[in-house]
């Protein structure tokens, strides 16, 4: 027998009923034999002091951080062996808390993720797109439900990990995934008829929530896919801006754009650089912005000089390749623009490693504060009321 936290983060207007949860205690009680039962509220002040029947329960005040950052107030404030995270946007029924919280007792891992047993009733052709998304879903991200609102968890490897990361996005289950834990596992479980997934609108947040764990799962990988995509917004930047000013030019010196004279030209030079630098500029601050976006402390000028210093080597290297390869092996001979990919990947390669390696160093975990969430404080929610009314 154990004893059992069920941690609701509360956000909006969904809060469950005084007699949902009640149903939810009695199911942990009589059929997961829970020894004790807490029922921890944490979230929306505001909504969560007026959740009828919840004056047992214990209130864990985050008024305007995110569900993110009231789930780990909650887990923080939990005190038992076993922790049950119910999103109230979802319709689970009290049968599902037993059916995953079993799923996670005969597993060896850290926490299950309740994702909705196949449904008979679903057309064929709802089923199959359900199935190929729960798939990708299982191959990029770890589950098949990334929008699940009923998780359980054992809470001792996974405690020391809530101030590793910013407390951002919306989705409960992305965050989990991304922590270092050893292992997870997807329970199937009922859902009710009424159930239906809360996407919600995507945020910059929530993006930034996706990257992490992807970045989480396939590290280095990861991370090169997000530099070259970069870079070839970078090219776009580039090209355009190139073709932009060569119009411009045209109206302010002698050799129109387009022309086919030979030798050096101004206005080409010119527009060709200022291109350049501005892509430069671009994909160096996307990088920083996005790609390296865990490790942006140290100078920004030094990064910079660095990151520039990193592609002039790349550039150089790609040159260079171009000019031999066709030199001394017959098939570039023959297929000069052969040479130019092989550049072109290895300059990547070089200027990805600058990056990765020597221009973003990647700061210690922990470093800066932690996750930024409010201060750790649990009360009974009288308790929360009564300060509430003397401080208004």
């Amino acid at each position: 027998m154990k004893s059992i936290s069920l941690i609701i983060p509360i956000s909006g207007t969904d809060v469950p009923t005084g007699t949902e949860i009640a149903s939810y205690c009695r199911v942990l009680r009589d059929q997961a034999h829970a020894s004790s039962v807490e029922v921890i509220l944490a979230g929306d002040f505001s909504a969560a002091v007026h959740a009828p029947g919840a004056t047992d329960s214990i209130l864990i005040p985050t008024a305007g951080t995110g569900k993110i950052a009231a789930l780990r107030e909650g887990m923080d404030a939990a005190s038992n062996e076993l922790l049950v995270v119910l999103d109230p946007h979802r319709a689970y029924p009290p049968q599902a808390i037993v059916e995953v919280i079993e799923g996670l007792l005969i597993s060896d891992a850290d926490f299950a993720i309740a994702v909705p047993r196949r449904d008979r009733h679903r057309s064929w052709w709802r089923a199959l797109g359900r199935r190929c998304l729960g798939s990708i879903g299982q191959l990029t991200l770890g589950t098949s439900d990334v929008f699940s609102g009923l998780i359980a968890i054992r809470p001792g490897r996974l405690r020391v990990a809530t101030n590793l990361h910013h407390a951002r996005g919306s989705r409960l289950v992305l965050d989990l995934l991304a922590w270092p834990t050893t292992a997870h596992r997807d329970i199937p479980v009922e859902t009710r008829p009424d159930d239906r997934l809360h996407v919600g609108p995507l945020r910059f947040d929530d993006i930034r929530q996706l990257k992490r764990l992807l970045d989480h799962r396939f590290g280095t990988m990861s991370r090169l896919v997000q530099f070259c995509m970069v870079g070839a917004s970078g090219m776009v930047v580039d090209l355009t801006l190139y073709a932009l000013l060569q119009l411009l030019f045209a109206r302010f010196w002698s050799l129109p754009a387009g022309s086919p004279a030979s030798g050096f030209s101004w206005p080409l030079a010119t527009a060709g650089a200022l291109a350049i630098f501005t892509a430069m500029v671009w994909n160096f601050a996307l990088n920083r912005r996005l790609t390296f976006n865990d490790s942006r402390g140290g100078s920004i000028p030094r990064q910079f000089l660095t990151y520039a210093l990193g592609n002039a080597l790349g550039i150089a290297v790609s040159l260079s390749i171009r000019l031999f390869l066709p030199q001394y092996f017959g098939f570039f001979t023959r297929h000069r623009l052969a040479a130019a990919v092989v550049g072109i990947i290895v300059a990547t390669g070089i200027s990805f490693s600058m990056s990765r390696w020597v221009v973003f160093i990647r700061r210690p975990a922990g470093a800066g504060g932690g996750a930024g969430a409010v201060g750790r404080r649990s009360l009974p929610v009288k308790a929360a009321l009564q300060e509430s009314a003397a401080v208004s």
